[in-house]
């Protein structure tokens, strides 16, 4: 496939049928599709079923020994976009679902105690999601005229983050018994819902979808990569099903101004257009017997073969007879032929024929028949009756054209007789050489042309044809955004008529669609076009949010404070509703507020001496960031990665200050704009000796109440807390030296943790005892995180290694 101009996309259509025996193709360029899409994914925010419940979860890796735990888990609406594949294999449609906010920490097991390695905060910053695939096969128009897509069946789920040694395969497998247990309303998308779909022939009773690329042989890197197109190949009631394009089919979307001159485009085959539309009124609008050949393969009908309509009968016969006088008109003479126009193919040429021209719809009837006459003069007597015979040549050409006429409004389709570029021409030779003949010929042919030219030109004065209404056809994908208008039509062959996907004609646009901000900020909506009497209005996507922010008249949305952030984000639905051009008019737009602008992972994870692991953080704003040791004592190195803008490889050190197992290394990232900064960390304990006791919490502890007591144990139970060296390493937080006690601060910020960590001096012989904890805020998760860590046991088969919590 490749793209051409409609000029010269128009000119490799003709003769051929490109709609591969199906009734009809429409087509989407994919990305104006995928935008469509993105809507309709915003107003799922609105709906019942368009979010998903915050999910926990354990996921075993490695040894069975290693588990992820994700903790509240927050996952944005489904949104449906369309893959490019190659067309002989299985169309895809992708469900996406974006991670916007929760925990992911990892778990291990030492000295038969579970302690938490590594601490990620989710945050719909740099895209973390978990996304399927799924097979489309049919698009279903119900009775009740809603188009549906089920995608129940998703086959390939994958996720583009990493836990621990998993591919992203496996983590997407994970996901996928969690799936499983969704709610059916939930996987099934409606994409609109057409109302008295009923359209005679043209209507669709159902569809098969298919994602083609503009061009096979591009690689990344091409202008046009990624250029494609949606194809929906539609079934009429009583139609059969049809093929598909492979890769070197023609590409059905002009290149047009880089693409964009048209995104949208009909195709209707000339088997419905010409055999079951266009047969019945040309018959009575013909007349004169006439009947056309039917569509069989003996009569030249094939999938890829351009159909046009052929007289098998029917014609117009004249007995031609002539009286005049010769000789000063002293003597009676008579001319006689008998003249014929059979429609049919015959020896006097090709069958009368409707078929398509490149722009138009042609009637052509083009025959020259050789026909005997004969010539009498009666003489007086004594003089005999003088016959000769002879063969004329009787030429008759009819052509009319029509023209396919798009109405720009509603996307109707009508053809209108454009009688400059139709002809008529008849002649009559072959008498000349008689010599009465050479001067009467000159009478005789305009009485024949008088006969002929009426009964001719009549049979077409209009072509009856139904004004042809696509407006299903154009919006089977999106019925409720009548997005698809259609401005040129040809008949190269098919009915081919193209067009843009404007929703803008009938439908106003938010804008920005899809936004992240800071909180306290502000943001600017913008209505495209602009309706009146608008209405703005704000609310919490899923009521987990007293706080939603305000937006004023003029749209100007001003975000909750940090302090109105109790999960440490927010994401609201803005709304927008008018009038336009009289109607009612809706648009929505999603925005996401966080409390920092900067994601950062992992918070928190710990570390070997000289080992080493990879850091990342992103802007919600994108550029750079700037990257701070605010530790280099310990030696430790950062080193940009390649291909990855956002991430640090790092590098512990090897401190060797006595005393000491542990230290806790500190990056400070910060992003500086407006002059406003905004500032985000990530820490990592770097492990110096090594770990060879847990670190547990007292019996009293109460974690509910906000404060525990960390402590170590020996054969004889536990250490007394005194002779224990206890450290804050990192985290907020009251901590006691001494005591080992711990309280949480009263308010605490999403991705809050503490690191404690406690030595036992050695003796002479013995060595010291080591131990630290990470503790992910609130106390009562941490609780809960150990609890599933010991509880749950890792199936042995990995695919099966999930468990809701």
């Amino acid at each position: 496939m490749s793209q051409m101009t409609v000029v010269e996309l128009v000119a490799a259509m003709k003769g051929k049928s490109l709609t591969y025996g199906w009734d009809a193709v429409t087509l989407y360029d994919q990305r104006k599709a995928n935008e469509l899409l993105l809507q309709l994914y915003i107003e799922r925010f609105d709906t019942e079923s368009g979010y998903f419940e915050p999910l926990s979860m354990v996921v075993c890796w490695g040894d069975g020994k290693e588990k992820e735990h994700i903790f509240n888990l927050k996952l944005s609406a489904p949104r449906l976009s369309f893959e490019a594949s190659d067309p002989a294999l299985d169309p895809r449609a992708r469900l996406t679902l974006k991670m916007v906010a929760g925990m992911i920490v990892s778990t291990n097991e030492r000295l038969g105690a579970h302690y938490i390695k590594q601490i990620l905060q989710v945050l719909p910053v740099g895209g973390p999601s978990l996304w399927m695939d799924q097979p489309l096969t049919k698009g279903n128009v119900s009775g009740l005229g809603e188009v549906i897509i089920d995608i129940d069946k998703a086959e390939t789920f994958m996720a583009n983050f990493v836990m621990g040694s998993l591919a992203q395969e496996d983590v997407g497998r994970r996901f996928k018994e969690y799936f499983l247990t969704l709610p059916a309303a939930q996987k099934k998308f409606s994409l609109g819902s057409i109302d008295g779909f009923e359209n005679g022939v043209l209507t669709p009773n159902s569809f098969e979808i298919k994602v083609v690329k503009a061009s096979y042989l591009s690689v990344l890197g091409d202008e046009d990569y990624g250029d494609g197109a949606v194809m929906l190949f539609i079934k009429f009631k009583d139609g059969e099903d049809g093929t598909f394009p492979n890769t070197k089919s023609i590409y059905l979307l002009p290149s047009d101004e880089c693409g964009l001159a048209y995104t949208g485009a009909i195709l209707l085959s000339s088997r419905v257009l010409f055999d079951i539309i266009m047969r019945g009124p040309a018959v009575a609008d013909i007349g004169h017997g006439i009947k056309f050949l039917d569509y069989t393969p003996e009569n030249g009908a094939g999938k890829d073969i351009a159909w046009s309509l052929k007289a098998g009968a029917g014609g117009v016969s004249h007995k031609f007879i002539h009286n005049y006088k010769v000789r000063d008109d002293d003597f009676d003479a008579t001319f006689t032929t008998d003249l014929h126009v059979n429609f049919k193919a015959d020896e006097g040429g090709p069958a009368l024929t409707i078929k398509g021209g490149g722009e138009r719809i042609e009637f052509v009837l083009d025959k020259v028949y050789t026909l005997p006459f004969s010539r009498v003069i009666y003489w007086q007597w004594p003089s005999n009756e003088q016959w000769d015979y002879g063969q004329i040549v009787f030429t008759c050409k009819h052509t009319v054209s029509f023209d396919v006429v798009v109405d720009n409004d509603t996307g109707c389709v009508s053809f209108t007789r454009d009688e400059r570029s139709s002809s008529f021409d008849l002649s009559v030779t072959g008498f000349e050489n008689l010599f009465d003949l050479k001067w009467e010929g000159i009478r005789m042919v305009p009485l024949i042309e008088a006969f002929y030219r009426p009964k001719l030109e009549g049979i077409l004065q209009s072509l009856t044809t139904p004004v042809l209404d696509t407006f299903i056809l154009r919006n089977l994908l999106f019925p409720g955004h009548n997005a698809l208008h259609l401005r040129e039509a040809f008949v190269p062959g098919d009915l081919a008529v193209f067009g843009q996907i404007d929703p803008l004609r009938s439908t106003t646009v938010l804008t920005p669609a899809n936004s992240n901000i800071e909180a306290g900020s502000a943001l600017q909506f913008f209505l495209t076009p602009s309706p009146d009497n608008v209405v703005w209005k704000v609310r919490d996507a899923d009521g987990s949010n007293k706080e939603a922010g305000t937006i004023s008249d003029s749209g100007l949305y001003r975000a909750p404070s940090q302090a109105e952030l109790p999960d440490g984000l927010v994401t609201v639905i803005i709304t927008a509703e008018g009038h336009l051009n009289g109607q009612p008019v809706k648009s929505s737009a999603l925005v996401t507020v966080l409390n920092n602008t900067i994601s950062v992972n992992p918070l928190y994870i710990s570390c070997d001496a000289a080992g080493t692991t990879e850091l990342s953080a992103e802007s919600i704003s994108g550029g750079t960031l700037e990257w701070t040791h605010l530790t280099p004592e310990w030696g430790s190195t950062l080193t940009e990665v390649e291909g990855k803008p956002n991430s640090r490889e790092y590098r512990a050190g090897r401190p060797t200050t006595p005393g000491t197992p542990f230290v806790m290394d500190r990056f400070e990232i910060t992003k500086t704009q407006n002059g406003n900064i905004s500032k985000a960390y990530i820490h990592v304990l770097i492990l110096v000796e090594r770990v060879n006791t847990p670190m547990w919490l007292s019996e009293d502890s109460d974690p509910s109440s906000g404060t525990v007591q960390f402590e170590l144990r020996g054969k004889n139970g536990p250490i007394e807390s005194k002779k224990v060296t206890w450290k804050m390493l990192g985290g907020v937080g009251s901590f006691d030296d001494i005591t080992g006690i711990y309280t949480e601060p009263s308010f605490i910020v999403p991705g809050s943790f503490v690191v404690v960590s406690g030595t036992l001096p050695g003796g002479i012989g013995a060595p010291a005892i080591n131990a630290y904890v990470a503790v992910p805020l609130p106390l009562v998760n941490y609780v809960e995180i150990l609890a599933a860590a010991e509880d749950y046991e890792c199936p042995e088969t990995p695919s099966d290694s999930f468990s809701s919590i």
